[in-house]
């Protein structure tokens, strides 16, 4: 799901607050010997200004420590206020605060009719429900950001502090269709002239469309990419990801889903463009995403497509990614194990699509046996095909139905925060429960392949 990845962020700033609103500007951490170190700063101190101006988080401390001789204004619990000078010539200061950010995630006044948070069922964690628009989160994290909640004081910081690259929800440049596609926010509308403004200004962007067939397809959308290219190398790329539309959608927020008609037409449409943009820009620049390609049944574009790989967390590039990498990774599988070891890889949807040659691979070891195992999602709908919003409750259906008993359950490390799903499943009950071994993989072909090799030198 688009942002997702960086929901981990959101549930650390929020937890931590409610749990101490008192640490804004809390320091955590003084790295022996630094600078902040030599100048008497403490871990439990808190800072309150630089130069006499409010920090408001850590992207503000770094920045005003760049300049010369700063002074830093700090309170020491039990003893009060005190300033320190920084140096004339800057260096790091060697801290670690206990939030990046000293106020509140900036939150999102919009009402997208394709909004996740809207299909979030009941009596899940708080700060899933929390619709983040911050050009911070977006520069430090990858959260994408509409633009129409920033306010004249964060236009000029994001120039001044020079925030490159910022990622921004698009969606699409036809104004009436944005401000639709925001749910009536008039400020929508003026999205071109924004992104001229930080083009002008020498801000990069990735920009992302979500794509809602029948409200921005079509010439909507080639518009879209073509007013994008324009902008080249302001905007760097563009995201297109399709709608998800869960069970949970209320009846009023109207989408329509992206059938396999649909992303054949999509996929021949944004072709022609890529072409096209190849001849003229020497990029791609606008790329789709992996389940465009797997609900056509068209073949994913090659590995030199996807150039570095930027958009990743897009779920761009993922499943070709994964093929590469594992053609690298195979080749330190062991021949086989010392004993018979039974393993269920348990994946969502798509993910059972990527690692189909990758289970083949795993099967050719001597002694290991491992079996797909598909977690529909029932908790959002079955429409939802991404691991990372595979849910405890699901997996736990499905690894107790198997008609056997595996030695081992792979699941993908990405539907965990902190050892939790996304439905406040705790990893460690699961295991209990289940009475099994699960073993949670990061999403890397070499993390598996080790995996296997632990198997082998510790069979028996």
């Amino acid at each position: 799901m688009p942002a997702y990845p960086s929901q981990s962020v959101i549930d650390h700033v929020e937890q931590r607050r409610k749990a101490n609103p008192s640490l804004s500007g809390a320091i955590e951490e003084v790295l022996p010997g630094s600078l902040a170190d030599r100048l008497g700063i403490r871990v439990g101190d808190r800072l309150l200004s630089m130069d006499g101006e409010p920090v408001l988080d850590t992207l503000d401390v770094m920045y005003r420590a760049a300049s010369s001789a700063a002074v830093l204004t700090l309170e020491r619990p039990g003893t009060g206020a005190y300033e320190v000078t920084l140096p004339e010539e800057p260096e790091p200061l060697g801290l670690g605060f206990a939030n990046e950010l000293f106020d509140r995630i900036r939150t999102c006044d919009n009402n997208c009719p394709f909004c996740f948070v809207y299909q979030l069922p009941k009596r899940m964690r708080s700060s899933l429900y929390v619709k983040d628009d911050d050009f911070r989160l977006s520069f430090t994290h990858g959260n994408y950001v509409t633009l129409t909640n920033l306010s004249a004081e964060d236009w000029a910081r994001i120039k001044e502090q020079r925030l490159s690259p910022l990622y921004v929800s698009v969606h699409a440049t036809d104004p009436d269709t944005r401000i639709r596609l925001l749910g009536g926010n008039p400020k929508g509308g003026r999205i071109l002239e924004e992104l001229r403004e930080l083009t002008d200004a020498g801000i990069r962007m990735h920009c992302q469309v979500v794509f809602c067939p029948r409200i921005n397809d079509g010439e909507v959308l080639k518009k879209t990419l073509l007013d994008l290219a324009d902008l080249h190398p302001g905007a760097l790329d563009v995201a297109i990801v399709p709608v998800a539309i869960g069970d949970h959608l209320k009846a009023n927020r109207q989408l329509w889903p992206v059938t396999p008609q649909v992303a054949e037409e999509t996929i021949a449409q944004v072709s022609r463009l890529q072409r096209r943009f190849r001849r003229g820009i020497g990029t791609p620049f606008a790329y789709l995403a992996d389940e465009f390609y797997f609900l056509a049944g068209r073949p994913l574009p090659g590995h030199g497509h996807y150039r570095e790989y930027a958009l990743l967390e897009d779920g761009i590039g993922l499943a070709r990614l994964w093929q590469q990498q594992w053609k690298r990774a195979r080749r330190r599988l062991p021949e086989g194990l010392a004993a018979p070891h039974r393993v269920a890889l348990a994946t969502a949807t798509m993910g059972a699509e990527v690692l189909a040659e990758t289970v083949a691979d795993l099967n050719r070891v001597e002694g290991l046996a491992v079996e797909m195992v598909t977690v529909p999602n029932r908790h959002f709908g079955e429409a939802i095909t991404v691991a990372g919003l595979m849910t405890g409750g699901d997996l736990r259906r499905e690894v107790a139905q198997l008609p056997y008993r595996p030695d081992e359950v792979w699941l993908p490390e990405v539907a965990l925060r902190d050892g939790v799903f996304l439905d406040d499943v705790r990893l460690e009950d699961l295991r209990r429960d289940l009475g099994l071994s699960l073993v949670a993989l990061p999403s890397e072909p070499k993390s598996m392949a080790a995996r296997v090799r632990h198997l082998a030198s510790h069979a028996g």
